[in-house]
């Protein structure tokens, strides 16, 4: 073995790397890794879009983002346009354009943590009805779901019919009268799934009863769209981004 290779090897892995001018740029001898001409910002974490709207409109950070060395606050020139991409339904991510390096400051990013609603699994009535008026916006529909659910919540003794396509319930009322309602399906129903400066997209379920040995009627809502829905909520933030910052410089991508 060469002692004095390994100890030549060992002196520079642990010497301090060094600057190196080349063509301009500016690189680290070790490696030969170039150095970044302009620094990128690190993303604020956020929950809406009105953060994202806000933070255009209101000039933050403009002094901080133009690239421009050595001017005063009052000579800034306009800075890049702004890069938005809606990500996703829940995720929506606000850039600068590319800098010197080809890269970008990542400005915001703004995220929605949608209601965890036990899809495609059956649970009890009392649970059914707290979740679907807690994690679903009111209308017609639920209104509609909510009254037949209810109708049913409390009697042990319902009979059921299955045709595989709609579902009938015989709710006994005392000894010989007895009613029957016929479960809506499909049901179209919006659930709190996306930014709440739009509208929750509709989309449809499929809603099943059975009864329980242990806990007695329960129900479930399937999902029926094939996640369409997602497209629309896309849609749907790039269309309010637009109308909001009309006249901003700003490009939005979805």
């Amino acid at each position: 073995m060469d002692m004095t290779r390994d100890c030549i090897d060992k002196i520079q892995e642990t010497a301090v790397p060094n600057e190196i001018d080349y063509q301009g740029r500016k690189f680290v001898d070790k490696g030969m890794t170039a150095l970044p001409r302009e620094i990128t910002a690190e993303a604020l974490r956020t929950a809406t879009l009105t953060s994202i709207v806000d933070y255009i409109k209101q000039d933050t950070d403009k002094f901080a983002l133009t690239s421009k060395i050595g001017c005063t606050e009052q000579d800034v020139p306009s800075i890049d346009r702004f890069v938005i991409h809606v990500a996703g339904h829940n995720a929506v991510e606000l850039y600068k354009e590319l800098n010197a390096d080809k890269k970008r400051d990542h400005l915001i990013s703004a995220s929605f943590e949608g209601s965890d609603f036990p899809y495609e699994r059956f649970m009890p009535i009392e649970n059914f009805i707290i979740d679907l008026q807690s994690m679903f916006k009111q209308d017609d529909n639920t209104k509609a779901l909510l009254k037949f659910v209810g109708s049913v919540k409390n009697d042990q003794s319902a009979e059921q019919q299955d045709d595989g396509v709609s579902q009938k319930i015989t709710m006994r009322q005392g000894i010989s009268l007895s009613t029957v309602a016929k479960v809506p399906n499909p049901v179209y129903l919006r659930p709190f799934r996306t930014f709440a400066e739009i509208d929750q997209p509709q989309s449809a379920f499929v809603f099943r009863v059975r009864k329980d040995e242990r806990e007695g009627v329960t129900a479930a809502l399937f999902e029926a769209d094939g996640a369409a829905w997602k497209n629309q909520a896309i849609q749907s933030i790039k269309d309010y981004l637009t109308k909001e910052l009309k006249g901003q410089s700003a490009i939005i991508l979805a």
